[in-house]
């Protein structure tokens, strides 16, 4: 779109591509789809004259651009972000709308009219008056989170190469697969990598860095029932729906996300399918503690014992899968500077950042309990995982402005 600045360009262009995961894949990437935009970055690096820049069999794309000569010996940064979208909307394919010039009223989006930008919905609306909002038609999700991220660090690295006089240490650039499915590093190279620090793009509000997730598990319950004519069924049948039912019911519904906020954890069953023969769901737990966490699985296993008892005819299991574990500790144990730069780089600027515990999770978490000290940064979008996704201009030139600040910090005081 014309007029547009060069970072705003990008995000355009890189939402159209889907890159949506799949959480029933057993591969890494979930989806083949997903290498289409790692292999369209590695030619945008390479022709930016980055020729190392490459992308491996399991779709991560690593790119390396060499210290100034002023910051040489000071430690590697890593900016990374994840080219996969959630599965939990349509993915694509996407047409990004842009609205100039933002009045502060509800917008009915042109794809969907059912689906509205509303300020009573989202306050934060309200914070951008006079911003260009970019959103999808309505049909689908944006893919702010996290081709916002993805085009932040491509104009990062044609900035940078383009202004010698620009002071930068090491920098590495990874483009990670399967964020969203609790997946983005299990294939990660670290030695490849070879970062001393990293930044995750991956957040919302300008201003925010994340410091601090849940721990996340997954607990998998499945019921093997026992289907007969329910005309003969007394004594016989053994329903999985409605077993699994009495399990989901009796979770503490005051322990839900909808009833839930700040550093409350939750139970969230979020994907349920069979019939009387079998069925199946899967059920999200997040707490800030490690012992919060410990008894959300406790619980799940408690209801799901209690369910086996109650009704022997059926076969009863749950198996529990760790994600990823709250990174605050870890980044205070491998480097502090991670946090203590990323708020001096935002006042040299005037921004004053603001420190958030997030309830979600990024690759920053799996990342900082494997040794490299990862927070995550702001890049502007709004309601993610949802039609409702938004981002504007002037926040994506904002999240760029701050990241090069970011990279000459560590560049000027990263022998301190």
């Amino acid at each position: 779109m014309a007029d547009l600045p060069a970072v705003a360009e990008r995000f355009l262009r890189y939402v159209r591509i889907d890159t949506q995961s799949d959480r029933d894949s057993d591969t890494t990437p979930s989806t083949a789809k997903q290498k289409d935009l790692g292999r369209l970055l590695v030619e945008e690096l390479r022709e930016l004259g980055i020729g190392d820049a490459a992308i491996d069999e399991h779709g991560y794309v690593y790119a390396n651009l060499a210290p100034s000569e002023q910051a040489e010996g000071t430690p590697a940064i890593a900016l990374v972000a994840h080219v996969d979208t959630s599965p939990d909307e349509p993915g694509g394919p996407v047409e990004p709308v842009v609205h100039r010039d933002y009045d502060g009223s509800v917008i009915t989006l042109p794809g969907d009219p059912s689906v509205t930008l509303d300020p009573e919905r989202s306050p934060e609306l309200r914070d951008h008056v006079g911003h260009d909002l970019i959103t999808s038609d309505g049909t689908t999700l944006l893919g702010s989170d996290d081709k916002a991220g993805v085009a932040v660090i491509m104009q990062v690295a044609e900035d940078l190469l383009s202004d010698p006089s620009h002071p930068r240490p090491p920098v590495r650039i990874c483009f990670t697969v399967d964020e969203e499915i609790g997946r983005g590093v299990d294939k990660l190279d670290l030695k490849r990598l070879a970062a001393d620090v990293a930044y995750t793009l991956d957040g919302t509000t300008v201003g925010n860095i994340d410091s601090a997730t849940f721990n996340a598990a997954e607990a998998r319950i499945k019921v093997e029932g026992v289907n007969v004519h329910p005309g003969t069924a007394k004594d016989v049948m053994a329903n999985a729906v409605t077993i699994l039912a009495e399990i989901l019911t009796a979770l503490p519904a005051g322990e839900a996300p909808e009833t839930t906020e700040g550093g409350e954890g939750y139970f969230c069953p979020y994907q349920m399918a069979g019939n009387i023969s079998g069925a199946e769901a899967r059920i999200l737990l997040r707490d800030f503690t490690a012992e919060g966490l410990a008894r959300r699985k406790r619980l799940v296993e408690q209801l799901v014992e209690a369910a086996a008892t109650k009704h022997p005819r059926a076969t009863v299991s749950v198996s529990i899968e760790d994600n990823y574990k709250n990174m605050r500790d870890y980044i205070e144990e491998s480097d502090p500077r991670a946090i203590s730069f990323a708020f001096a780089a935002g006042r040299e600027m005037g921004i004053e950042l603001t420190e958030q515990t997030i309830r979600g999770g990024t690759d920053g978490s799996r990342l900082s309990e494997l040794g490299l000290p990862t927070p995550n940064i702001f890049t502007g979008g709004h309601d993610y995982h949802s039609r409702f996704e938004w981002n504007t201009v002037q926040n994506l030139e904002t999240s760029l402005a701050y990241v090069k600040q970011l990279i000459r910090y560590w560049a000027e005081h990263g022998r301190d």
